[in-house]
């Protein structure tokens, strides 16, 4: 897109997607935007707004813009790219007004809030763009990529996915209705919806395979044995396995990897976290909350803390039957942590295939990385974009040995 082309475009969006700030005129500096590998659904873009708004008060808006691709043949190739930004929208537009609204309610002084702000959307037929804060200025940044998450870290988040999905539970416990009706407006399940191609279940079965080769020769024979039996269950983990009927459901976050989350740092050094961010949301869906558990712990946790992992599953649990009680449900009192255990025990098979694709990611160079456009004007295949070589083979195999061997041994595969 040419330099003129791009302010014209996003001066359109921002028109649309700001209207709610009753602005007389605005201009805008383009500051920035992503890079290859930075998001693989969409384009960033990085916004400064200098505004007038109706009464004459001058504003200042850092903004991001989440843009769906605009090639017509990703499109034609996978449409779920677009439902992708629609299912975000939704839950920025009016999943998160009503859980916020829900908490306040209830006397919660410190809601779950740890998303950015959404200021509004802009849609045509060829674009999708979600206007939301930029929280970068607010001195938030992502994690230093392949560092595993530190227990700071792990245990701010788990008290913040605690939070959320009390919510949620409570919600559906005290006006089912509202929740329904939730739950009905949302857009398809992504997973389910890219399921219809064949190429979506082959990325996980190659992961597996992927995997089960790098390990040989450094983790045992019968493990590795178990493990490759995950490929026939793929299709089953994503396409089929649903809560049983009396187990806990929740809207989830739904895509947890460690990329999907912007910290707020104390320090220069980005040892000291005071806060999190939850960013796309386009994968979630009502389920589990083992799933968001899974995948972020699976995706980023240390060897040190997966030996621990029991307890930070406990603190877990106990977070969430503390918020529970707070918004006056009773669903804490017939949730003992014994039952959470068992479904940890179900459910958790998600995060273990769901996490190495990122993972994987992580250790492979940007210029290596998936191009979905380029593929698709290509006339290629998209998701054999997702074959690519992990260069850092090494720390990738550090990585997965751990949460391989922890499978195991507590009979996850």
């Amino acid at each position: 897109m040419e330099t003129t082309d791009r302010d014209s475009d996003v001066r359109k969006w921002l028109t649309v997607a700001l209207a709610d700030e009753n602005l007389e005129n605005f201009s805008l500096d383009i500051i920035g935007s992503s890079e290859k590998g930075d998001g693989y659904s969409g384009d960033i873009i990085f916004v400064f707004v200098t505004a007038t708004d109706k009464q004459g008060n001058h504003k200042e808006y850092n903004l991001v813009l989440k843009c769906s691709k605009s090639s017509a043949a990703l499109l034609e190739n996978i449409p779920t790219f677009r439902l992708i930004f629609v299912k975000e929208a939704y839950m920025y537009q009016n999943v998160f007004p009503i859980f916020n609204e829900f908490q306040v309610s209830r006397g919660i002084e410190k809601p779950f809030n740890s998303v950015p702000k959404c200021y509004g959307v802009y849609s045509d037929e060829f674009r999708y763009v979600i206007v939301l804060e930029n929280l970068k200025k607010l001195g938030y940044d992502l994690w230093p990529k392949a560092k595993p998450l530190s227990r700071e870290v792990i245990n701010i988040v788990v008290k913040d996915y605690a939070k959320f999905h009390a919510t949620s539970v409570a919600l559906a416990e005290q006006n089912p209705e509202k929740f329904q009706k939730l739950l009905e407006g949302s857009p398809e399940d992504i997973t389910k919806e890219a399921f219809k191609s064949s190429g979506f279940e082959n990325i996980f079965k190659n992961a597996v395979e992927n995997v089960h080769e790098l390990l040989t020769n450094d983790v045992k024979n019968d493990i590795l044995e178990k493990w490759l039996k995950l490929k026939d269950q793929v299709y089953f983990i994503f396409g089929e396995m649903a809560p049983d009927f009396d187990d806990l459901k929740v809207i989830s976050h739904g895509d947890c990897w460690v990329n999907n989350f912007l910290y707020k740092f104390e320090n220069e050094e980005k040892t000291n976290v005071s806060k999190v961010a939850f960013l796309d949301w386009q994968m979630s869906k009502f389920t589990s909350p083992v799933t968001d558990l899974s995948y972020f712990l699976f995706a980023g946790i240390s060897d040190e803390d997966i030996a621990d992992i029991d307890s930070i599953l406990r603190d877990y649990h106990k977070h969430l039957c503390e918020y529970l009680r707070r918004l006056d449900s009773k669903v804490a009192d017939k949730y003992p942590v014994e039952k959470f255990f068992d479904e940890w025990k179900k459910y958790s098979k998600f995060g273990l295939l769901f996490c190495i694709v990122p993972i994987q990611s992580l250790y492979t160079e940007k210029e290596d990385l998936p191009d979905f456009t380029e593929a698709a004007d290509k006339g290629k295949d998209i998701m054999e974009s997702f074959t690519f070589e992990v260069k850092n083979k090494s720390g990738f195999k550090n990585r997965l040995r751990p949460i391989v061997e922890y499978a195991f041994n507590n009979n996850l595969i």
